[in-house]
């Protein structure tokens, strides 16, 4: 039964996929923004709905990627295979919001402070802008959040994805904008910038209780000059190691803080290089905050323990892991629903429509089936509200005439 549902649900995710003429990439919107005072684009990748229109709209959490002109297409594909290619399941669909950070706006965006020295204390001219990164963040907190609240279906749940630079805004805004974000994921963070200035910003945070209820995931590359490994990094001074050295202080005030209230995990990849780790870190970042523990559900439904009851305690247990409301999928329960008909088992049917009815109550397909349900149980007059109701979410000539048969029936 479970291969035979996997493969209904594969046809017809394949079936709609074939029924469009465009390949949904994404694609590009932009807000003027009061405080940045400029024009911003942001590139913004939505799943596909569902073409046929009869199952309820979906909501779905947002990333928020910062070096979106840099990531967005990484990121998408990663996020599609995890969530959705071959049945996958491994971290829910996503809206992507992918913010660009042109020429010379990156650096003054995603610095809290302004300094002029690199990691190694060498004066750099590229970094006259710096120490714009509380503005920013305003900007995304006052309104690229609430833009993409207003304008697109999100679930209540937000990422923050940043990378270098990026992943020490990453770590600025758990500092100090914590309740903005519900996971952080900062790849190869700049820690070292303007002497470790986050990590005192990080340690109040965390001792005046600021940070509750959040996840971050830290990637650690491998930054060392050639010859050179972790053994005793703590102790080095030269210019060449701060960069990793001001990472591992940072996983050392995580570790002595040992923040109840932040779910925290960090990650060294000895084989890569500051600019591949984004890719695979991402992918540990996502699969490390979805994971789901729950008990395995039998998908036999003449399996005894299977019910209706068991699919939305599992679904509930996965809302507690995932830190948001996640409902049983309406395609799967449907699936499951007609397969315990075809089993003869029709009171788990029935449990299982009447759940797609209370958590999609606008789903045309829900109303539908389970004035189906009844009509195939030789109830025709109970059928008749649900295919009255489907109608008035949506028109549709096949079940207009539904209606028709059966109000014809029942005047008789």
């Amino acid at each position: 039964m479970k291969h035979a549902l996997l493969s209904c649900f594969l046809l017809l995710t394949t079936a709609a996929a074939a029924q469009s003429s465009r390949l949904d990439l994404g694609h590009v919107d932009s807000l003027r923004s009061q405080v940045l005072h400029e024009k911003r684009g942001l590139w913004v990748y939505v799943p596909p709905a569902d073409p046929s229109g009869v199952f309820a709209p979906k909501r779905y959490p947002v990333l928020y990627l910062l070096d979106g002109d840099l990531h967005f297409a990484s990121v998408m594909g990663l996020v599609q295979q995890l969530s959705a290619v071959n049945g996958n399941a491994l971290c829910p669909e996503m809206i992507i919001v992918g913010i660009p950070h042109p020429f010379p706006t990156r650096t003054r965006d995603l610095t809290p402070t302004h300094a002029t020295k690199r990691w190694d204390n060498q004066p750099d001219r590229t970094l006259a802008t710096s120490g714009g990164g509380e503005p920013f963040l305003a900007f995304l907190e006052k309104e690229v959040v609430p833009y993409i609240d207003t304008q697109y279906p999100t679930a209540p749940y937000r990422l923050l994805v940043g990378h270098s630079l990026g992943g020490l805004a990453v770590l600025n805004a758990l500092a100090t904008k914590p309740a903005l974000f519900n996971a952080y994921v900062a790849l190869e963070p700049s820690v070292w910038w303007d002497q470790r200035v986050v990590l005192p910003k990080l340690e109040a945070a965390f001792q005046q209780g600021h940070i509750k209820d959040r996840k971050l995931f830290l990637a650690v590359a491998h930054t060392l000059p050639a010859g050179r490994d972790t053994t005793g990094i703590r102790r080095d001074t030269s210019a060449s190691t701060e960069h990793l050295r001001a990472e591992m202080a940072g996983v050392d005030l995580l570790r002595r803080q040992s923040p109840a209230a932040l779910a925290w995990t960090w990650k060294y990849y000895p084989d890569e290089s500051h600019g591949s780790v984004p890719l695979r870190a991402t992918d540990d970042a996502l699969r490390a905050f979805f994971r789901h523990d729950e008990a395995p559900l039998s998908t036999s439904v003449a399996d005894p323990t299977f019910s209706a009851d068991a699919l939305r305690q599992q679904y509930r247990t996965r809302s507690q892991q995932y830190g948001y409301p996640v409902l049983p999928p309406e395609e799967l329960v449907n699936l499951y629903a007609w397969g315990c008909l075809q089993k003869q088992q029709p009171a788990k049917a029935f449990d299982l429509f009447r759940l797609n009815l209370a958590n999609y109550p606008a789903s045309f397909n829900a109303h539908t089936s389970m004035g189906a349900y009844y009509e195939q149980q030789g109830k025709l007059r109970k059928a008749l509200p649900y295919y009255v109701q489907a109608l008035q979410l949506r028109d549709d000539p096949e079940t207009r005439q539904k209606v028709k048969e059966l109000q014809a029936l029942k005047s008789k």
